[in-house]
């Protein structure tokens, strides 16, 4: 079994031995509050909910991480303390209500409670995805990053059919032959940027450290009943697994993309403007 190591109180490098050149990358892996649940007025039975974490997907990241040989760094604080994939600052980065549940610890934060949670669980992730990314780059390793999520069957009234979901905006390197061997396996329902699109929300992980400077990487949607088990867990690293074996064997991804690849961040502050904002302490 892969060891595990906290590079901070809540954020957990899976695997750090690993030899393919690959960063996985789970942000809602846990539904932690390292305050207790004072912090955030919510019940236990609301905070294990999707609204508080990304169910199986930490399970799923694990076992891929395992049969790929690469490392995982995987946040364990909750998304409702801070979400590590909205840009800080912005409305959804601390929710007031999510999903119908509302938060009464989110609400009318005082500008200093925002920069604490920013520098103690914010900060600490985006650092140690940029950390390692450079150990990459100093080793002569352009690396590929694959993220992993999870969805709800069902969200605003509507099913969502899709068992699997694959989000990309500009770099198809990874996207299209993943996209072309998910969709020849019989009985899998598969979503091209569904049940999000990589063109409207990728989410500030992928857009910060991978579309902004060029890495190959591909983001996956898991629907939360397919993975909740560890059995499901297990059959869906594998077919991710197969999905990506033939991609990742190309030598030609490891390479800073050259087509247009478009961020959608301009103008906006990104996490080392956050800390400049918030000055360690």
């Amino acid at each position: 079994m892969p060891e595990s190591r906290l590079l901070s109180p809540h954020v957990e490098l899976h695997n750090p031995r690993g030899r393919a050149p690959i960063l996985l990358l789970c942000d809602h892996a846990g539904k932690e509050v390292p305050e207790g649940l004072a912090l955030l007025g919510i019940s236990e039975e609301a905070l294990c909910r999707h609204i508080g974490w990304d169910i199986g997907a930490a399970a799923v990241t694990y076992r891929l991480s395992r049969l790929l040989d690469a490392p995982a760094l995987l946040d364990h604080v909750s998304r409702l303390v801070i979400d590590p994939n909205r840009r800080p600052y912005s409305p959804t980065s601390i929710p007031a209500v999510s999903d119908g549940c509302a938060v009464p610890g989110n609400q009318h934060l005082p500008a200093g409670e925002v920069r604490r949670r920013i520098r103690r669980h914010f900060l600490p992730y985006h650092r140690a995805i940029a950390r390692t990314i450079a150990g990459f780059r100093r080793r002569g390793i352009v690396p590929a990053l694959v993220s992993i999520h999870s969805f709800t069957p069902r969200f605003a009234g509507e099913d969502r059919p899709w068992q699997i979901g694959v989000l990309w905006r500009g770099d198809r390197r990874l996207s299209a032959p993943v996209l072309d061997f998910l969709r020849r396996r019989p009985g899998l329902v598969v979503g091209d940027n569904q049940p999000y699109s990589g063109f409207r929300d990728f989410g500030y992980t992928i857009e910060f450290h991978a579309q902004r400077t060029r890495l190959p990487h591909i983001m996956f949607e898991l629907r939360q009943d397919e993975v909740a088990d560890e059995a499901g867990a297990e059959r869906f690293a594998g077919i991710l697994a197969a999905a990506l074996e033939e991609p990742l064997a190309n030598p030609d991804l490891y390479r800073l993309f050259e087509g247009d690849s478009p961020v959608g961040m301009s103008g906006r502050p990104g996490w080392r403007h956050a800390n400049r904002l918030s000055p360690l302490g």
